[in-house]
């Protein structure tokens, strides 16, 4: 977990005395209505539940703490000022990374981070770690078996790895996955994701 504190944004925060709508336990579809419909506790839950998760999904683009910054501001309050204009969503975090992985896209290329290639994903530096609560790591395996399975997948293409962190690790659906890459369809979703677990399957790691 990387440390947030430089990164922290100061956007608007409930006081001490404010009262804090209950969002535990609503649907991300009402807190995002609610949100777009000016409720200002809804954009502050919004922005302290998944401030944090941003931050971490930006630094798996980049170790450039000031583009991510700038990047998350940006995305905050554009968030507030077209509030009633953006489109409904039903998990407010893929609509977040969507938006978020555009803009920290378009900066890296204007500063020259990236090559300019007509599918910038296969540039990202995706060196995630395998999280334990992800699908592809069920409870029965050691340690060591984790370990060779985070080896192998930072040994995946960038696009393929990029894929499986979504899938598996984020749990979006093919839609989504294709959405948020920019793919053609979600046959080209389904494609990454399947090549990315035969390489798997046939890892020298996870092999005997």
């Amino acid at each position: 977990m990387h440390n947030h504190e430089k990164l922290h944004i100061s956007l608007s925060h409930p006081g001490p005395n404010e009262t804090v709508a209950p969002f535990e336990g609503l649907e991300d579809r009402t807190i995002w209505t609610m949100f777009k419909k000016g409720h200002e506790g809804a954009f502050n839950h919004i922005y302290r539940t998944y401030f944090d998760i941003i931050c971490d999904y930006g630094f798996l683009f980049t170790k450039n703490e000031e583009i991510i910054k700038d990047c998350i501001q940006d995305l905050f309050v554009e968030l507030r000022s077209s509030g009633p204009n953006l489109s409904d969503t039903d998990q407010v975090k893929y609509y977040l990374f969507k938006c978020f992985r555009y803009k920290v896209s378009r900066e890296l290329k204007k500063r020259k981070l990236l090559s300019f290639m007509a599918d910038v994903s296969s540039c990202f530096q995706l060196d995630f770690v395998v999280s334990h609560e992800s699908r592809l790591v069920k409870e029965q395996f050691d340690q060591e078996v984790k370990r060779k399975l985070s080896n192998a997948l930072n040994q995946l293409p960038k696009r393929q790895k990029e894929a499986v962190y979504y899938f598996y690790y984020e749990d979006f659906s093919y839609q989504q996955l294709t959405a948020i890459m920019g793919l053609n369809s979600v046959k080209s979703a389904r494609n990454l994701v399947y090549k990315a677990l035969k390489k798997l399957r046939n890892a020298p790691q996870l092999s005997g």
